[in-house]
């Protein structure tokens, strides 16, 4: 794992070395491998004058957060009601490593192209200005990609969840997913696409934008207040109350009439834990109504358990919480 994480960092990776290298950061897996690695680079680059691009206060930065992380976590043994300083812990971490971009140059006769690739691991969340002023909020577990030639063709990949506010131009601004895309001129839309869920959900709070996909043979056009999901009959378009699906972006879950199985797996990005429900089918019917808004995982889970009939056992070492009826 050392090996692979310091190619990620010298941007030598092969293609199938970088995969393995965000499945497994994205999962949250090696958040204390990276900042240890992240320390080593730092002054190796500052000892041996490497040629590996370093922004000297930016490593400072880096390299205090960490510290004070390790210090934290070394003092207190982390427990079930003390959950928001992992939470806080893995954001901080997330939020300084998503400042990493990820380099592949590609030469030719004229120019140098460098794609950047922003990656956000479970339990955190990132936000960041593309070259053209579009803001970008990430959700856990995602991964966003666009090429040093930004500006001229405003193109970017997305594998995860997005919200989008694009800044006009007579460039369309075009968001690459796994099943398809949408295209833009101006407007404000939040896009799911995980490519583990086969799932294409685009939702629009201001101005037009027009979904497509191979699977399809026409493309969709969505004004404000509307979503789009892929089905296996095409496009599926509805009215919705757009903050259920955007408020993620602010800090809050909204859960409107949602069933238990759909909670947990919003819940198990959010706060990077498994979820396991119990084989019990009075699980499936239970539904919740309510706004989460920075509370801790232990709080969230004691609010599940009064307004329903279920208990939970959480287990500290595989991070996994077992929901059974009571």
């Amino acid at each position: 794992m050392d090996r692979l994480i310091l190619k990620y960092l010298q941007s030598v990776c092969t293609a199938g070395e970088f995969e393995e290298f965000k499945i497994k950061f994205l999962q949250g897996k090696i958040d204390k491998d990276v900042t240890r690695l992240l320390q080593e680079h730092f002054h190796a680059s500052i000892q041996n004058e490497s040629d590996i691009p370093v922004n000297r206060e930016l490593w400072d930065r880096i390299s205090k957060a960490i510290d004070e992380v390790e210090s934290k976590a070394s003092i207190r043994k982390l427990k079930l009601y003390s959950w928001s300083l992992r939470a806080a812990a893995v954001l901080v971490i997330g939020l300084f490593i998503s400042t990493f971009f990820f380099y592949q140059r590609y030469t030719s006769e004229s120019q140098i192209v460098v794609n950047q690739r922003i990656m956000v691991p479970n339990g955190a969340r990132s936000s960041l200005t593309l070259p053209d002023g579009s803001l970008v909020w990430l959700n856990s577990g995602s991964s966003l990609k666009y090429s040093g030639n930004f500006s001229k063709n405003r193109v970017v990949e997305l594998e995860g969840e997005a919200y989008f506010n694009v800044e006009k131009s007579d460039v369309p601004f075009e968001v690459h997913v796994p099943y398809g895309k949408v295209t833009v001129t101006g407007t404000a839309f939040n896009v799911k696409a995980f490519s583990a869920g086969i799932e294409f959900e685009t939702t629009v709070e201001e101005g037009t934008v027009i979904v497509s996909s191979p699977s399809c043979k026409s493309a969709a056009s969505l004004k404000a207040g509307q979503q789009s999901r892929l089905g296996s009959a095409g496009w599926e378009l509805t009215r919705v109350d757009t903050e259920l699906f955007t408020s993620w972006k602010d800090g809050k879950i909204i859960f409107r009439n949602e069933y238990l199985p759909n909670v947990a797996k919003r819940l198990e990005r959010w706060y990077n834990v498994k979820i396991q429900l119990d084989d019990d089918p009075r699980l499936n019917k239970i539904n919740y109504t309510g706004t989460l808004e920075m509370e801790s995982f232990s709080e969230v889970m004691e609010l599940l358990c009064v307004t329903a009939s279920i208990n939970y056992t959480y287990n500290d070492k595989t991070r996994v919480i077992r929901i059974t009826h009571r």
